[in-house]
């Protein structure tokens, strides 16, 4: 019998391209214990009906019994005691009978996170998932674990965004059915189904090149789903018929299997009409039999580099001003006297790269830090001294930045070396990006998980920095105590120390969220206003 581990890895080795996942809510259920579709609806009934009378109402059909739901929760939601304060916060967001709904079952997946997932039993799981090697993920989940799980991967939500943005289809992220984060892009009642599937024809050609170049691989779905069904079967019908063959010999499910089954790999059939399309079926006892395979073939080039690369050519291709003078092939030797190069890729020997990157800060100096990535702003902002020009990288990095789904970026340090002192200076500067960012952060409890603050107040609380990282266990244990403690509490050599010290453990693992984010805290104690 052939290991799923070994098929898998043939089939991703012996493929041009990397593979895409399409990820379910079976994976949110493995990792975060949260409910399925039914159960969650039902978790929101407690205040108005039993969920079997909506269901029953909808004949079983849960974005119906979704839209009755919702005509009574909007009712109690602005009339209850206990909504109060989602009202006072969130009521300007509301602009249908759904929204209330859309609103109170994301303030509920917002308390989910990664940092759960790796003090659970599926600590290791998790770790395997996030070093995987894909090229992007589309999922229909709503909470955050995915995007946490790749933080440099640019996230797309909604099919409108999607539709209407330039995606790469490399370090991506495609949440068709919208975020927690934005409830009103949440797809839930039967309108927001009905929406979905009139522009899935339009989602459908723009996911076709994907689904013919890359294997994509299916994650904590159903055979039986019907959403995904649709999206499969309105992407084959795109197809020209000699492409249904290699359509078809990309598409795996993951099943994992139950009692005395054993592992296999198997093929199986999905029919619309007269219409069908055959796939593989990979049953696995774990999915880290999955990851396993996911991680055999490792990147020359890490893929949000590659993206970055596409979308800068992209951008150069696209533009109305577009000038052969941008686009050159020049020697190492002429690199710092060319004045018209907007995009920098030095391809050398190994042993001129030092001498190579002291031409290349030469020219980003000169015309712009668009190249600079918020990994090299993590790294530079735990330096004594940075290495950046702190207006050239306010004025060239910080606007892609804003741009981008990143919620956490250190700036403070720059913004200091500008001689932005306040937010009177700040508001008063040219510098819309960073604005941007430093709004983004603002008034959020971005720098800690509230799930261990009763750990903290128990064992860490009112006592300095160096203690706190004598009593913890070890770095993870004190990685998420350390942002409870109060401003004036705050040891910022000592914290800045142990950031350095296990940059290069935290750098590359889950737990790298966490890390940014003390990062991020220190920048706003040394640094900030």
């Amino acid at each position: 019998m052939t290991d799923p581990t070994t098929a898998l890895r043939a089939i991703f080795d012996g493929h041009p391209a990397a593979p895409f996942l399409f990820v379910g809510s079976g994976f949110s259920r493995r990792y975060l214990g949260l409910e399925d579709w039914a159960g969650l609806l039902a978790r929101f009934c407690e205040p108005i009906e039993e969920f079997a009378y909506y269901r029953a109402k909808a004949d079983n059909n849960l974005p119906l019994a979704a839209t009755f739901m919702a005509e009574d929760y909007y009712e109690w939601w602005w009339k209850a005691v206990e909504t109060k304060e989602s009202r006072d916060k969130y009521s300007g967001l509301v602009k249908n009978k759904s929204d209330p709904l859309k609103i109170e079952m994301a303030i509920y997946l917002k308390k989910f996170s990664l940092i759960d997932v790796q003090l659970s039993e599926y600590a290791e799981e998790i770790q395997a998932f996030s070093e995987i090697s894909v090229d992007g993920i589309i999922t229909t989940n709503w909470d955050f674990l995915i995007e946490e799980s790749f933080p440099d991967y640019t996230v797309f939500v909604g099919q409108n965004e999607l539709l209407f943005s330039n995606p790469q289809s490399i370090a991506e992220i495609y949440k068709i059915h919208g975020t927690a984060a934005t409830p009103h892009s949440m797809v839930l009642t039967q309108a927001d189904y009905d929406e979905f599937s009139e522009k899935n024809p339009y989602l459908a050609a723009k996911l076709v090149t994907i689904f013919v170049e890359h294997p994509i691989v299916f994650l904590g779905y159903s055979l039986n789903d019907p959403h995904i069904q649709n999206i499969i079967m309105s992407i084959a019908k795109c197809l020209p018929q000699d492409k249904i063959s290699s359509f078809e010999q990309n598409l795996i499910f993951i099943q994992r299997v139950k009692g005395q089954e054993e592992p296999s790999i198997e093929k199986a059939t999905l029919q619309s009409g007269s219409f069908n399309v055959s796939l593989m079926v990979a049953k696995v006892t774990g999915f880290n039999q999955v990851y396993e395979a996911l991680s055999g073939r490792k990147r020359k080039v890490p893929a949000r580099l590659l993206r970055f690369f596409k979308e800068q050519m992209y951008d150069f291709v696209q533009a109305p001003e577009a000038s052969t003078t941008k686009l050159a092939v020049v020697d190492y030797d002429r690199l710092s006297e060319m004045d018209d190069i907007e995009f920098v890729v030095g391809v050398g020997v190994a042993a001129r790269h030092g001498e190579l990157d002291t031409k290349i800060d030469d020219v980003l100096t000169k015309r712009g830090y668009a190249g600079v990535t918020a990994d090299d702003i993590f790294h530079d902002v735990l330096l004594p001294d940075s290495k950046f020009h702190a207006v050239a990288l306010l004025e060239g990095a910080f606007p892609a930045f804003a741009r981008s789904n990143r919620t956490f970026l250190p700036v403070f340090r720059y913004l200091n070396a500008a001689g932005i002192v306040d937010t009177d200076g700040l508001n008063a500067s040219g510098y819309v990006g960073a604005k941007k960012v430093v709004g983004k952060m603002s008034g959020q409890d971005y720098f800690f998980s509230k799930a261990y603050r009763r750990r903290f107040d128990e064992n860490f609380k009112g006592i300095s920095t160096s203690e706190i990282l004598t009593k913890a266990s070890n770095a993870k244990d004190a990685l998420l105590m350390l942002p409870f403690q109060i401003e004036e509490d705050v040891d910022i050599d000592c914290l800045r120390e142990f950031l350095v010290q296990n940059a290069e453990e935290f750098a590359s693992n889950s737990y790298i969220t966490p890390f940014r984010k003390l990062i991020c805290r220190y920048d706003k104690l040394k640094f900030g206003f």
